[in-house]
């Protein structure tokens, strides 16, 4: 009912079949009530939703659901076209974080919990954002005087029915600064500070120069603070062809890649300073306290804005100057060039409003045997994907709003049959991810009670653009996901597989708060795209008005050709599976499933890549500390091995369950230094963070990365003995030496 009174678009009426669809592929305990859900697939009956949902509970009630049974159960319940409903109606109406259309979807994703018969509520969050008040302009001034406009809008698809939106015109960066830029332009390709030093070996100077880089390689905020640190007036970032679009095949709405007018959108926050808000507006400390910089630290003070390739060329033809070197070279049909101008200058104007404002992140809980009204027994499992988009967000990240709600009514299916988790679940729905994970940082931060006694954090973000497996966090954490995995059956045949190495994580979506500032073991993992040189590539549409439902339901998961249309919609349905079982099996395991040999095998793979690049490093000390957490590892793990075949159940025996399931879960904690990474006190895990110039990106070991550069050699040995301890102190807290098995 409640999607129905939204209204107005045919969407609608797809979350309504989609529901029946629901209704009459589960009410099989009635048959007479499928058959009357079949006529509601042919019908606009605004009750509908509502009432599929309750009859859905009725006949999910009505068998109490077995333990044994719970995983079979549960897998029975996502479906594609259920996901295709929940993504057609989200994409029905841009959702930028803060606006009204962030706040519809909120209540959409509330009320779909609720009919779930999930408790579920908003909580606002007030944090700092930007909007534009009008469109930016970009103007080329010629010698003679003439003055030449750049078109910075995305055009109006016939065959994308949703971008003929205000939003195309407001091609902005979130944090941008707002004002004038001008001054001779000069290209830097990706921003870097590498790139900026081969420009001065080639003699061109920044300072008082508009700077054109392209997308790629770190993240835009820091392309903004290496350029502005530098001097530059102003920041022109573009996707390049050979990036994200006709390089890699056929361009939208002919095939899946960024068309030439396509424009990334996204945050210039300097991410790898600190995540979330830039303010704290909401809390729970100031941000020099919690982060150990200023408001104005975090953001930039010049203007930028994101541009087409179509627009970057016209700059480009023009530019003059000495010839790219090779590794500027993109996919543009031009002599690369670096400048600066000579024959023009470039001026941005940009008109943007900053004010603190409520953002709405949904927080649904289920009640686990943990839950007994006394903190210091709750042990939940954190479950999270964020809803705001860069206007519509089909792929990112309502992909994975679709597979979250999907998640969550075979939760709700389970819990209506007399299930409950041995430990609580938080089901949650962030807002403000794109502006600088803004809804997660400020929950995280605000529930640090909660946080810390988290077993994981499970999360999902664009997880249908392709249909490559992958995923990366914390390493104790890679052999029970690959389980859970082969599990579920692919879309595309066979049983799912990790098809790329895990990997550690950067700063790319809402674990950052729970990995690195408070040690919580961490997950993310997506069906990612491959591109032309068999490499996985950012999907075509990213960011842009054209990350829409027309789009993914053609082209997303790589859904091309005869048989393929819709494909996404099956991967969402996968990750639901794999996302579900992760879930389930992380909160009524016996035995927490964590393998830290797993970790300290890589431990071991980072050191000899640390020794091998920075040889006058001293590693042995690094060395002694993994070597003694791979021992204790090993005890762990045969402390497990006995914990399950033990079938007593006496007080004693509970105990030492609980506290090994601790020890288990919390050696992350130990990686963590209080102080802090090097002038990064928010960050303060040492095994993996963002790169202080990568920002998405990670690095292993950061703090040796960051004193050496800081520094030098003195100061990286100060940061490696500091590891070695942290290393010492997580065996110490794994398996005390006294338990040790040798």
């Amino acid at each position: 009912f409640w999607s129905l009174r939204q209204a107005g678009n045919s969407g609608v009426v797809d979350v309504v079949r989609g529901r029946a669809d629901l209704c009459a592929t589960h009410c099989w305990i009635f048959p007479w009530i499928s058959s009357i859900m079949r006529l509601f697939k042919s019908t606009k009956v605004v009750m509908v939703t509502l009432f599929c949902n309750a009859l859905f509970a009725m006949s999910a009630g009505s068998q109490p659901v077995a333990r044994d049974d719970v995983e079979a159960t549960y897998l029975n319940v996502p479906t594609a076209a259920s996901a295709e409903a929940h993504l057609r109606y989200i994409t029905s109406r841009p959702h930028v974080a803060g606006t009204d259309g962030d706040f519809v979807m909120a209540d959409y994703v509330k009320q779909q919990m609720l009919s779930y018969g999930l408790e579920s509520k908003i909580e606002n969050v007030t944090v700092l954002l930007n909007y534009p008040e009008e469109a930016p302009s970009l103007t080329l001034t010629r010698a003679d005087g003439a003055v030449v406009p750049v078109n910075l809008a995305e055009l109006v698809l016939a065959e994308d029915k949703t971008s003929d939106t205000v939003w195309r015109n407001h091609t902005f960066h979130g944090y941008a600064a707002s004002g004038t830029g001008t001054g001779p332009l000069v290209y830097a390709n990706y921003g870097r500070p590498q790139d900026f030093d081969i420009l001065k070996g080639l003699g061109v100077n920044i300072s008082g120069k508009v700077v054109l880089v392209r997308y790629g390689k770190c993240f835009r905020g820091l392309k903004v603070k290496n350029a502005q640190e530098l001097g530059a007036t102003a920041v022109l970032i573009y996707s390049d062809p050979a990036d994200d679009g006709f390089v890699q095949g056929n361009t939208y709405p002919k095939g899946p890649w960024r068309p030439e007018f396509g424009v990334q959108r996204g945050s210039v926050q300097f991410n790898s300073l600190c995540a979330g808000d830039p303010a704290r507006a909401a809390g729970p400390a100031s941000v020099e306290e919690l982060c150990g910089y200023s408001t104005q630290d975090l953001i930039p003070s010049i203007p930028s804005i994101p541009l087409s390739y179509a627009a970057a060329t016209d700059l480009l033809k023009q530019l003059g100057g000495a010839t790219a070197p090779p590794e500027f070279q993109g996919g543009l049909d031009i002599a690369y060039t670096v400048g600066p101008s000579v024959n023009y200058t470039v001026t941005l104007c940009t008109k943007l409003q900053s004010l603190k404002t409520p953002i709405p992140n949904v927080i649904t809980v289920i009640p686990g045997r943990d839950n007994v009204g006394d903190m210091l027994q709750l042990r939940p499992v954190i479950v999270g994907n964020h809803r705001d988009a860069w206007v519509y967000g089909a792929a990112d990240p309502n992909s994975g709003t679709a597979a979250l709600l999907e998640l969550a009514k075979g939760l709700g299916v389970l819990k209506q049959r007399g299930w409950q988790p041995e430990r609580t679940i938080f089901l949650c729905s962030w807002s403000g991810e794109e502006y600088g994970l803004l809804g997660s940082t400020a929950w995280g931060e605000l529930h640090a009670s909660t946080v810390r006694q988290a077993v994981a954090y499970l999360n999902v973000d664009t997880v249908a653009i392709g249909s490559v497996l992958k995923a990366g966090g914390t390493f104790a954490l890679r052999n029970f996901f690959e389980q859970a995995a082969s599990d579920v059956e692919d879309p595309a045949g066979g049983a799912l597989c990790l098809q790329r190495t895990w990997e550690p994580i950067g700063s790319g979506s809402d674990y950052t708060v729970f990995l690195d500032h408070f040690g919580v073991a961490s997950m993310d993992f997506a069906f990612a795209r491959v591109g032309a040189q068999g490499d996985l590539v950012q999907y075509g549409q990213y960011h842009s008005v054209y990350d829409s439902f027309d789009w993914i339901s053609r082209f997303g998961a790589g859904g091309t050709g005869p048989g393929k249309a819709k494909q996404a919609f099956a991967y969402m349905k996968a990750g639901a599976e794999v996302w579900g079982l992760l879930t389930l099996r992380l909160a009524d395991a016996k035995v927490l499933p964590f393998n830290h040999s797993a970790q300290a095998v890589a431990l071991e793979d980072w050191h000899a890549e640390l020794a091998k690049a920075e040889p006058q490093l001293d590693t042995r000390e690094l060395s002694k500390g993994i070597s003694a957490y791979m021992q204790a590892a090993k005890t762990a793990e045969m402390r497990a091995a006995n914990m399950l075949r033990l079938s007593t159940r006496t007080a004693e025996a509970s105990r030492v369950l609980a506290e090994l399931n601790d020890r288990l879960a919390f050696t992350e904690r130990q990686f963590l230094s209080e102080d802090g990474l090097p002038m990064r006190k928010w960050f303060k895990h040492l095994l993996q963070a963002p790169g202080f110039n990568e920002g998405y990106a990670p690095r292993t070991f950061p703090s040796i990365a960051d004193g050496l550069r800081i520094g030098g050699l003195a100061r990286g040995q100060e940061e490696l003995a500091r590891l070695a301890g942290r290393i010492n102190a997580a065996a110490q807290y794994l398996a005390p030496a006294e338990e040790l098995i040798v």
